[in-house]
């Protein structure tokens, strides 16, 4: 079985495929894709998450073992700006997914993850591993999201 963790990012998405049937678990894609640029004419926000919902098709299709999803959602404050709304609106389109295809699926925050922003890169590379290319925060979220639901059923 296999765990998609996402994390929304108003330019560029990421997501972590974590295999939990092997033992240490294994991040799937660490060599391969784990960033969803948007195409140059996707310029509008409807654009975008009508095309990141193609992406979750292609991204569910390529790995039809994906037995659940969890999405690390972004945190509000008071300074909130289009670019979280955006992202929002990313989430949006991935629990419309997996509502129409039967997914479980479950939000977390840093807090219910067991991190924060300044731990989760290094979190992230002690439980499950890094990618290869694009490291970043946000990947490490998507990983840290994808280690959540491998290691709580």
């Amino acid at each position: 079985m296999k765990i998609l963790g996402f994390r929304s990012d108003p330019t560029t998405p990421r997501y972590a495929i974590v295999d939990n049937a092997v033992a240490p678990l294994v991040l799937s894609n660490a060599g391969a894709e784990s960033r969803l640029c948007f195409p140059a004419d996707c310029a509008t926000e409807a654009a975008q998450v009508t095309w990141l919902y193609r992406e979750f098709e292609r991204i569910f299709h390529t790995y039809p073992d994906i037995s659940r999803v969890v999405i690390k959602k972004g945190e509000f404050t008071q300074g909130d700006n289009n670019a979280k709304r955006v992202a929002s609106y990313q989430e949006a389109a991935l629990l419309l997914f997996c509502g129409l295809h039967n997914k479980p699926v479950v939000t977390k925050i840093y807090t219910s993850l067991a991190t924060n922003s300044g731990s989760v890169v290094a979190h992230a590379f002690a439980r499950v591993g890094r990618t290869t290319r694009y490291w970043n925060s946000k990947m490490a979220d998507a990983v840290v999201a994808a280690w959540w639901g491998a290691t709580n059923p």
